[in-house]
């Protein structure tokens, strides 16, 4: 963990179970986003247009990823000129999502940054809608986020940077009605995270992180209450541009680090794990 910084208490909507650690006081130099090339999914509103417009005014190349045109030529006009292109298509579909990235490859030649923001909530209960709309959601929200990782992944590896940003949420932690594909496909985004931040050695890969990102709850068309969305863009540019060797596989709430508040026989427990020596097997 970093030495500069210090725990808060979390304000999310179960603090019981999480701290925060500030990180913002890394002792680094800042990134220069305008050698980055990065690919925003659902990049045709809310907090995906926040990011690609905010990233794209720091002088970063985006190509933004959604369903609708319109929306995403809106994104567009709000970048500065040249700034942001975008593909069409569809999350859930496996050959949109890989033209995607062909359309990456073509246009920028890499991908530094994948954010991960697209997913979908049907607000209907279980049994209200047919089956495939529940299955739909789920996949765009999870099958899709795996696809984008396993496809942007292998060039990271290969340049030695990257950084997968998954944007999750706290909603699996309390469901309420008419929520089930939302909350159950989200409530797999951290598992997935950490599981592919651990397959990565930070002692060869330093410079890739794989991250959770949980924004808080913004005006958009998941929600109408909450933050405006611009003002996600500090938070998720934070997170972006942590420096090599920083945390992966780890949660950030906001600009704070999020860890598990585990009790005290859980803390000894995996003190005296470190500290004994393995059994021979």
């Amino acid at each position: 963990m970093p030495r500069d910084g210090h725990y808060i208490r979390s304000s999310a909507q179960h603090p019981e179970m999480y701290i925060c650690y500030h990180v913002a006081q890394f002792r680094t130099a800042a990134m220069d986003l305008s050698k980055l090339f990065i690919i925003v999914t659902g990049a045709g509103g809310g907090i995906g247009r926040a990011m690609a417009v905010g990233f794209a005014g720091d002088g970063a190349t985006i190509l933004g990823f959604g369903r609708n045109a319109r929306m995403l030529e809106e994104t567009q006009a709000l970048c500065p000129p040249g700034r942001m292109s975008f593909v069409v298509g569809d999350l859930a579909s496996s050959s949109d999502t890989r033209a995607l990235f062909t359309e990456a490859s073509r246009r920028m030649g890499r991908v530094d940054v994948l954010i991960n923001n697209a997913a979908r909530y049907p607000k209907t209960a279980f049994l209200d809608a047919p089956f495939e709309d529940w299955n739909h959601a789920v996949t765009t929200n999870v099958i899709g986020t795996a696809h984008c990782c396993y496809l942007a992944l292998p060039g990271m590896l290969e340049r030695r940077f990257g950084r997968i940003v998954n944007v999750g949420t706290f909603a699996w932690l309390g469901p309420i009605p008419d929520s089930s594909a939302y909350s159950a496909s989200k409530g797999a985004i951290r598992p997935l995270t950490q599981a592919l931040a651990s397959e990565v050695d930070p002692t060869l890969y330093p410079d890739v992180l794989i991250n959770e990102f949980i924004p808080g709850v913004f005006r958009t068309g998941m929600s109408d209450s909450g933050e405006a969305p611009d003002s996600v863009y500090p938070h998720i540019r934070h997170v972006v541009t942590r420096p090599s060797g920083s945390p992966t596989g780890k949660t950030y709430f906001k600009s704070d680090l999020l860890q598990d508040d585990v009790g005290l026989r859980t803390r000894v427990k995996r003190m005296l794990t470190r500290l004994l020596p393995r059994r021979s097997r």
